[in-house]
């Protein structure tokens, strides 16, 4: 009993020295709380007390700020109502003096103030725009993808433009080959009116050795000792006559007019001629046309005179080459040697070749020939460019490889069933 009555009062002990202990660790607890809410208390009185510090210091500042700002703008606005009547002054003075300079400055404003207008307008839409694709990275991949599709689409259409250039030029080629043109040839007559009846020589083919059959050898010529006509062409020469209106022309009447194919030794191949005379108009309508025309007249803008033209065809180019023609102005028969020639200010000679039937209908649809010749060459020049040379027609399509995609990999092994 004894021993089990000293346990009981250990025990007792024990647990009130626990009590004693948890009551001080309690009472210690409290105690470190609260002096933490009492510094955290007064850390809030310093900050509040710095904020209000910096709060008094910031408006200070503004308020010195603000009267700065006052005072400069009520400067630079006392400076402006001084300056503004002088300005006036001296604009209206410029506009009366030159108001094309003070246009031009009011439009170097109006300029400028658009410039800048928009530039901020479109800095802002950059900003907006490039902000907007960079959120929408699938639209900027759809719009990188257009831009390639253009620059390929640029690069084939200059291929093509190529391919057709040159075709063009190969055509252009074939056809000048192909048509043959007729000739056309246009000569000034100078007369010789030393001789009986006035002559005048038109050289064809020059060469050393072609004096058309007369001492003094001309130096107008087409081609140096070439051949210039083909054989079996047509001709047709038409020689033009300026004559005056004088009462001897008028009186003269007919008079006629011959030309003769040359060889280079002179040999005549063909003649042709045909009498001509001046229109006829009678005293009244002559008199009443002058009136008329008597400004022109007077002012040297009109001639009185007539025009003439003579046309001779028939003759055929042969084997033999023609190497010049011969024109002969030739009297009446009434009129004594070196009479009866007509007054002339200018003549000249037009000599055309009419070509074959085939070689004439070439030469008529030269520009459709032409045409279709170089379409067929683009065509046939596209499909060989298609069939052998396809990477510069059709660009190379940029193929997406899959790692897992690949021939043999384990991954994509059949499966047996």
């Amino acid at each position: 009993m004894n021993e089990n009555s000293v346990i009981i009062d250990n025990s007792n002990d024990a647990s009130s020295l626990l009590k004693e202990d948890s009551v001080i660790t309690h009472v210690n607890n409290d105690e470190i709380d609260n002096s933490e809410e009492v510094n955290s208390h007064l850390r809030e009185i310093d900050d509040s007390s710095s904020n209000i510090l910096f709060d008094l210091a910031n408006l200070v500042i503004k308020s010195v700020g603000f009267q700065v700002n006052m005072l400069i703008t009520i400067v630079s606005l006392m400076i402006k109502l001084f300056t503004f009547p002088v300005w006036i002054i001296y604009s209206s003075y410029m506009f009366v003096m030159d108001p094309f300079q003070i246009m031009r400055r009011v439009k170097r404003y109006v300029i400028h103030r658009f410039m800048r207008s928009f530039g901020f307008v479109f800095e802002s839409m950059l900003k907006f725009v490039s902000g907007w694709l960079k959120e929408q990275s699938s639209i900027w991949r759809l719009g990188l993808q257009f831009g390639w599709g253009c620059l390929w689409s640029v690069y084939v259409c200059f291929v093509l433009v190529g391919l057709l250039v040159s075709a063009f030029i190969m055509g252009g080629i074939l056809i000048r080959i192909m048509v043959e043109e007729p000739i056309r040839m246009n000569e000034a007559l100078n007369f010789d009116y030393t001789s009986k009846s006035p002559v005048a020589y038109v050289p064809i083919i020059r060469s050393p050795g072609v004096t058309c059959g007369v001492d003094s050898q001309v130096d107008v010529g087409m081609v140096d000792g070439v051949r210039v006509i083909p054989p079996n062409h047509k001709l047709q020469v038409t020689v033009s006559l300026m004559l005056p209106e004088s009462d001897y022309n008028r009186n003269l009447g007919i008079f006629q007019v011959r030309v003769d194919f040359l060889t280079s030794n002179g040999k005549v191949l063909s003649s042709a001629r045909r009498p001509c005379m001046l229109q006829f108009k009678s005293n009244p309508i002559r008199l009443f046309s002058t009136f008329l025309k008597a400004a022109p007249l007077v002012t040297g803008y009109t001639s009185e005179s007539q025009k003439l033209k003579v046309d001779l065809k028939g003759f055929s180019e042969g084997f033999i080459p023609t190497a010049c023609l011969r024109v002969i102005i030739e009297q009446r028969a009434e009129f004594h040697p070196g009479g009866g020639v007509p007054e002339i200010y200018a003549a000249s000679l037009t000599l055309e070749s009419e070509l074959p039937f085939m070689k004439r209908m070439l030469w008529y649809w030269k520009a459709t020939l032409f045409v279709w010749v170089s379409m067929t060459l683009f065509t046939m020049e596209f499909l060989f460019a298609l069939l052998c040379c396809k990477p510069l027609i059709i660009p190379r399509l940029r193929l997406r490889h899959d790692p897992n995609s690949r021939t043999g990999s384990p991954n994509n092994a059949p499966i047996g069933r």
